[in-house]
């Protein structure tokens, strides 16, 4: 009997063996041929074709291995960096996740494990019918249909897929840190970029630059100094920094978590890069979002007070190094503006980020059951925008907000649905945090991971609209699937106990309990 956090072994036959000694042979015969074929024109093409020949053996000798590839692909950015930048076909950068199929596969067919539906996943198709209803009265039908189209993919699919493919408390822990990895992955470069002053070499589309840069305060003999915001290989600054965050909850748990001091260190060490990635986009929304993540963190007593203190320490630390950071952030005192009687905003993109949210709710007002329709908001920004403050919006614009961007594509149902999804999924993880806490610490440990995650996205939230949807989903579907987890843990103790508490009783043997006379 398999016990939850152990992996069954495949029980492969004869024929199995052969099938998959088959399958490698003409996967390395296939890998080997096209790489003489791209070696004189994708020389870039060809090194991937040879790399994949000991990943194609991996994942058919331990299929997991495809879940781990798919997940640091998807979060690194690489398949999408290959296209913009390589010249990768986008028919083969879109469908990498189906990797995933292949472990399905062996939990449903080698394992005989049953589908995975979590509590959200109802909440997620409810989502995907509003969206649906809204694409039909939609502005622009084609373009309406083509953003639903994106979230069956990178929405319900990744959520579903992943959910049914991760299901072992190790297995979480092994996602884990390969979403620290990529992480790693996604700051090296920025990192390097700022050291060496170096911001004209892209590196091959991972150390992306979306912006001139922002005053410093600083003069030179050659001028005024500049301070680019780097986005690495998403291209964003913002959402690069919404990216990295929601990982930081995740490198601090496995420093407080891992019982190996070297894991601890390296722990350790992966979150300050990823938090120096952080701080090197700038983004002063993501600095708002980190506070008020610190203190929901407090309300809800998710960590020790100490771990808090520590945290600010090193933010704090990291701040000190890089000044130019402070002075970015010194520019929010503009948002006193929109409470006083001044024409104008000192910093206009803030006059310009205010007007959409605006527009958002404005938007929402008009349309406020189903709203505009999947992505259509941006179609409506400059009109409902002008209404505020005429002139400022030019185009299409988004809402720069997730919730309000929510409500207006997709009405008060949208929205609601939407916040249905991570209500239930948030409850799941606490109250599995809470119930394993003694138990199972590590698998607490590990809700408590996902929880923080989500919360680091939603604080952003606020100030970011829905883009780059996959991150979020894909993190909404591994706090599903350790809920899942976490769930059937639960149910295993109960069985064991029930068991337990069977066996300690016998019917042959019936405790006799005397009756105690008075006075003795």
């Amino acid at each position: 009997m398999t016990t939850i956090g152990e992996t069954r072994p495949y029980d492969f036959q004869p024929r199995s063996r052969l099938l998959g000694l088959f399958l490698v042979a003409a996967s390395a015969l296939a890998v080997a041929a096209a790489g003489g074929l791209l070696a004189s024109e994708q020389p870039l093409l060809a090194v991937v074709a040879i790399l994949a020949l000991p990943l194609t053996v991996a994942i058919l000798t331990w299929p997991d291995v495809a879940t781990l590839a798919t997940i640091f692909i998807l979060y690194s950015n690489i398949a999408a960096v290959a296209v913009r930048f390589h010249d990768v076909p986008y028919l083969v950068g879109a469908a990498f996740p189906l990797l995933l199929v292949i472990p399905l596969t062996a939990h449903l067919v080698l394992r005989r494990q049953k589908l995975v539906f979590t509590p959200a996943l109802p909440f997620i198709l409810l989502f995907l019918f509003i969206q649906f209803l809204g694409t039909l009265f939609a502005r622009d039908i084609n373009g309406a249909f083509a953003e639903l189209t994106v979230f069956i993919i990178e929405g319900l699919g990744i959520y579903f897929l992943i959910t049914n493919v991760v299901r072992t408390p190790e297995m979480l822990r092994r996602v884990v840190w390969v979403l620290l990895l990529a992480g790693v992955a996604l700051a090296v470069v920025p990192i390097y970029q700022q050291l060496t002053g170096d911001f004209d070499n892209i590196y091959g589309g991972f150390g992306q630059i979306s912006e001139v840069g922002f005053r410093t305060g600083e003069e030179t003999l050659l001028g005024e100094v500049r301070q680019p915001r780097l986005a690495g290989a998403i291209g964003e600054q913002n959402r690069f920094a919404q990216i990295l965050l929601m990982l930081v909850p995740l490198g601090l748990f496995r420093f407080w978590g891992e019982r190996s001091l070297l894991l601890r260190l390296l722990a350790l060490l992966v979150t300050a890069v990823i938090g120096v990635g952080v701080i090197l986009t700038f983004s002063r929304g993501v600095a708002v979002g980190f506070l008020l993540l610190l203190v929901i963190i407090a309300f809800m007593r998710l960590i020790k007070p100490y771990q808090i203190i520590a945290v600010l320490l090193v933010a704090f630390l990291l701040l000190a190094l890089l000044p130019q950071y402070g002075t970015r952030l010194a520019s929010l005192q503009s948002l006193l503006a929109l409470f006083s009687d001044e024409d104008s905003l000192e910093d206009g993109s803030i006059e310009g980020r205010t007007t959409e949210m605006l527009a958002a709710a404005l938007v929402f007002a008009d349309h406020p059951l189903i709203g505009v329709g999947p992505g259509m908001f941006k179609y409506y920004s400059t009109e409902y925008g002008n209404r505020i403050n005429p002139g400022i919006l030019e185009g299409t614009r988004e809402a720069h907000s997730l919730y309000l961007g929510v409500a207006a594509d997709n009405g008060f149902l949208g929205l609601v649905s939407f916040l249905a999804i991570v209500t239930v999924t948030l409850f799941n993880l606490l109250r599995a945090r809470r119930q394993l806490a003694r138990s199972r610490p590590e698998l607490a440990n590990l809700a408590g991971t996902f929880a923080l995650a989500i919360v680091a996205y939603l604080t952003t939230g606020l100030f970011l609209h829905l883009s780059y949807a996959r991150y979020f989903w894909l993190m909404m579907a591994l706090a599903g699937a350790a809920g899942a987890i976490a769930r059937a843990a639960q149910e295993s103790e109960l069985v064991q106990l029930t068991a337990g508490s069977q066996e300690d009783w016998s019917p042959e043997v019936v405790p006799v309990v005397l009756p105690v006379e008075e006075g003795r």
